[in-house]
């Protein structure tokens, strides 16, 4: 049998609306086809919905917890907790799970119920249990999804904008693993092609494999990446961040932005003789930043006093009642001194010159080392960086991502006096931050910066970006807009229930990667490759994915159109 004619079937479009058995209340809807190919990873999205006209209790009759039970061909496969005890007319709820579709071909059924925690039907309640009948059938698998199953067994810490999904009921495919990328563009290993807006996670501002980078590193190769002496081009790129930025009066290199963050850290503790560090906006993965979040999240053991407070950006009182309360002992602030992500729906907020002044006149009255983490805001901001656009300078700045245009390379920027009293001490040195390549990068990169106005470029086209999004959202009656500066703008939507606003920020992603668009959850940082085509692109396929998304809303039907696990940290 053909998949592709059941997937164009009238009767398979209609199979997403079907009921299997229900009662005069409770009803079901899912996303599961009625054919779909064996051995295929699949997220099943389900609705459970009151359509009466009384509400419906999910109690026990001995207060224990309520699960939705799915079984496959009769066997358990996983229980879903129920986080509501009584469901209103008209109300519903949306589960999902993920899971492969068996490797027999043939006919399948999954079973969903409801029970208590020892697998008993609620009796008022005995009817509500649904059935879905299924075919598998054998196709080739992409290269794609054989690649995953084996990435499942050795290595799966990457990022995925369908989070591992890789076929969908239209036929078409997710991305998982890129071949190539050329400007801003991505290609994966089936060939396909998708305007990127992630872009290396920043560090494309360029574009990606931009032509005077990718000569810059080629004249290099002659040599070792890594030497036994520092390669002249790391002066090179030292003097002309010296010049460039600022803060800078001496250089410190890593090769991320955990790396200096954690420097400028260190360093701000050696020089005041204090520990506690103030933070605003995300500052990498290393133990110091992340002793906040508790062992538990995190495998760093906790201090017996806490050492790492976090204050709301553009938060002058609740930054000045923190260091009131810990005076005398805060070694540094480090902040996202323009557009922090503050949250997975914003705010997302450009930066306040009178905020940054006041925080910057505070520290220095109270001996406190600032530090700017631009590590996306270098380059991108007009200027080239904050500080060098509000005339508020920090103690020390880290810069990394764009710094290199796409190569491994961070640098920690700042006083001499600090470095020069303080470096023997921190016990800092990485084997790979001298490598030659990445300052090779580096050095052009920052010759084009000085030739081209590219904060300018971004600004111009994220601004026309935001316009035409934010247009396309009133045109559907989304309610939805996209915010923050232009150089770093997250998809928000204007919605009071929390579990919604997940429902709808996963639709929009996934219709815009299957119309060959990607964005990490909503977020976009545009880059010098975008231009007035990529432009004209992105507005047809967000236009797209909002109609999808209005229609969603309107019918109140997510279950019908999801395929994807949901987006949330």
């Amino acid at each position: 049998m053909n998949l592709k004619k059941i997937y164009n079937n009238t009767q398979w479009l209609n199979a997403f609306k079907r009921k299997i058995h229900e009662d005069a209340s409770l009803s079901i809807e899912h996303n599961w086809p009625s054919a779909l190919p064996s051995d295929t990873l699949r997220t099943l999205w389900l609705s459970l919905k009151n359509k009466g006209q009384e509400a419906i209790s999910l109690n026990s009759s001995d207060n224990q917890q309520i699960y939705l039970t799915i079984r496959l061909n009769r066997k358990l496969l996983t229980k879903l907790e129920i986080p509501k005890t009584t469901l209103s007319p008209g109300e519903m709820l949306t589960f999902h799970c993920v899971l492969m579709t068996p490797g027999k071909v043939g006919r399948h059924s999954l079973r969903i119920e409801l029970t208590d925690s020892k697998m008993a039907k609620l009796q008022h309640l005995e009817k509500a249990s649904f059935r879905i009948v299924f075919e598998t059938m054998k196709e080739s698998r992409s290269p794609s999804s054989l690649m995953f199953d084996e990435a499942c067994q050795m290595n799966t810490w990457f990022s995925l904008p369908s989070q591992g999904i890789s076929w969908s009921s239209t036929g078409q495919t997710y991305p998982i693993f890129a071949r190539q990328a050329k400007g801003c563009h991505l290609t994966d290993i089936e060939g396909r092609t998708y305007l990127d807006y992630v872009m290396g996670w920043g560090c494309a501002l360029l574009g990606y494999a931009h032509d005077r980078i990718q000569q810059a590193i080629a004249d290099t190769m002659h040599s070792g990446a890594i030497v036994s002496l520092p390669h002249y081009l790391e002066m090179e790129v030292s003097k002309k961040l010296c010049e460039d930025i600022p803060c800078a009066e001496m250089v410190l290199f890593g090769k991320n932005g955990s790396d200096v963050c954690t420097a400028a850290v260190r360093l701000a503790r050696r020089y005041t003789n204090r520990e506690k560090i103030l933070v605003c906006g995300y500052h990498g993965w290393q133990d110091w930043y992340v002793e906040k979040d508790g062992f538990a999240h995190t495998g760093v053991p906790e201090h017996s006093e806490q050492l790492v407070y976090p204050f709301p950006f553009n938060d002058l009182e609740q930054f000045q009642s923190l260091m009131e309360t810990h005076k005398n002992q805060i070694a540094g602030v480090i902040l996202e001194p323009a557009g922090p992500v503050e949250g997975l729906n914003g705010p997302l907020r450009d930066a306040d010159q009178g905020f940054l002044k006041a925080v910057a006149a505070v520290t220095r009255q109270e001996e406190v080392l600032l530090i700017f983490d631009e590590i996306i805001t270098g380059f991108r901001y007009p200027g080239g960086s904050v500080q060098q656009a509000t005339g508020v300078i920090p103690d020390l700045a880290c810069f990394g991502k764009a710094l290199s245009a796409g190569m491994p390379l961070s640098a920690l920027v700042g006083r001499r006096d600090i470095f020069q009293s303080t470096m023997p001490h921190i016990f800092y040195g990485p084997t790979f931050k001298g490598e030659a390549y990445s300052f090779a990068a580096a050095n052009e990169a920052l010759t084009i910066y000085r030739e081209l106005d590219v904060p300018g470029h971004i600004w111009d086209y994220g601004n026309r970006l935001k316009t035409s999004i934010n247009q396309l959202c009133k045109e559907s009656g989304v309610p939805a807009e996209l915010i923050g500066p232009p150089f770093r703008m997250l998809m928000c939507f204007k919605e009071a229930d929390p579990q919604t606003i997940v429902l709808m920020r996963t639709l929009v992603q996934q219709e815009l990667v299957k119309q060959g668009l990607i964005t990490y959850m909503g977020v976009m940082l545009p880059s010098l490759a975008h231009n007035d085509h990529s432009l004209d692109e992105t507005v047809i396929k967000f236009k797209h994915a909002l109609e999808v998304l209005s229609m969603a809303l309107e019918h109140n039907a997510f279950a019908k159109y999801l395929e994807i696990p949901p987006m949330t940290y």
